[in-house]
């Protein structure tokens, strides 16, 4: 039996506007949702928590189930709708989150309308995250933590702590710009591996260097740091050294939406299996090269094991120590 890792995060249902003009509306997704395929992609057993409201559709949780996740972690609310999130991607492949009106004004109003976002709404975000309690009797062997709330993010390192390897992507990044780095600061000396993006710290630590952030983050108690570069690939850091983990250059590729979260729950489901926490990203990265091409997160339980591990075998040819 392959090692359990619980994947704690949020669902959504989002509205994406894409550079070539193409969109998407009412498409499933959330960090959650990606990071349990990514668990699944590095043949990783996922068991899922999650919340979702009455408008989430079965049939994208019963595809979940059918790819080898445990769905049993995910529960409806009652009389609630799901979080919604809306994207559209400017043509040197940014993202503006919420969408540019601008970016939807020729779509058809009814599809217009459906691009939502109440990531803003902190009550509906707290709502549609599991909490302590969701996650009292369950046991892992690895944890991947999705972005999360400060307050949420506290209660629930709390609970996952000295119960397997702890992988924590980055909390919410506007909170942190906002309200400062207490809430990193407080969680980052109990899990084990960080997994922030050079996109994350532009926004709360503007005038850090990039070379110096994982040094940073060691000082604010992180054992191991991932530096997720996009298309430059990760740097990991640990007490012992630095490597450089490149990306698969997938002419393809061209939204990056749930790679980082593919890429996370890959790389706590490997790093549960091999406590080798090179090899774990080598296969993140591996992971999230099929999530740069995907439309929709259910593409990637149609990606065959064979595939995957051909990129795992080019990418780990290339890892250089830094």
């Amino acid at each position: 039996m392959s090692a359990v890792t619980r994947v704690v995060g949020g669902f959504s249902l989002d509205a994406v506007r894409f550079a070539d003009g193409a969109y998407e509306v009412d498409r499933p997704g959330g960090n959650g949702f990606w990071a349990a395929l990514g668990v699944v992609l590095a043949g990783g057993s996922a068991a899922v928590h999650g919340v979702v409201g009455d408008d989430y559709p079965d049939e994208a949780l019963q595809r979940l189930r059918d790819c080898g996740a445990d769905i049993g972690g995910i529960r409806r609310l009652s009389g609630s709708p799901s979080l919604r999130v809306s994207f559209s991607y400017r043509p040197d492949e940014t993202r503006a989150h919420p969408a540019d009106p601008a970016a939807i004004a020729d779509l058809p109003p009814e599809d217009r309308a459906r691009f939502l976002d109440t990531t803003d709404r902190e009550d509906l975000l707290l709502a549609t995250l599991p909490t302590p309690a969701d996650l009292a009797a369950a046991h892992a062997d690895s944890w991947y933590l999705g972005l999360l709330p400060a307050r949420r993010l506290r209660e629930i390192v709390a609970v996952a702590r000295g119960d397997g390897c702890v992988v924590l992507d980055c909390p919410d990044r506007t909170e942190i710009a906002r309200d400062g780095s207490a809430a990193l600061r407080d969680v980052l000396p109990d899990v084990d591996v960080f997994l922030p993006s050079t996109s994350d710290a532009a926004v709360f630590l503007p005038d850090v260097p990039e070379r110096d952030l994982p040094s940073l983050f060691h000082g604010w108690g992180a054992r191991a740091v991932v530096l997720k570069c996009g298309s430059r690939g990760a740097v990991i850091s640990t007490g012992r050294g630095r490597w450089h983990v490149p990306v698969f250059p997938d002419p393809d590729a061209f939204d990056a939406t749930g790679a980082g979260d593919v890429f996370g729950g890959a790389c706590a489901a490997t790093l549960a299996g091999t406590g080798d926490l090179v090899a774990a990203v080598v296969a993140g990265a591996a992971a999230a090269s099929f999530a740069t091409a995907a439309r929709t997160p259910l593409e990637l339980s149609r990606i065959a094991h064979d595939d995957v591990e051909r990129r795992r075998r080019f990418i780990a040819a290339r890892v250089e120590e830094m």
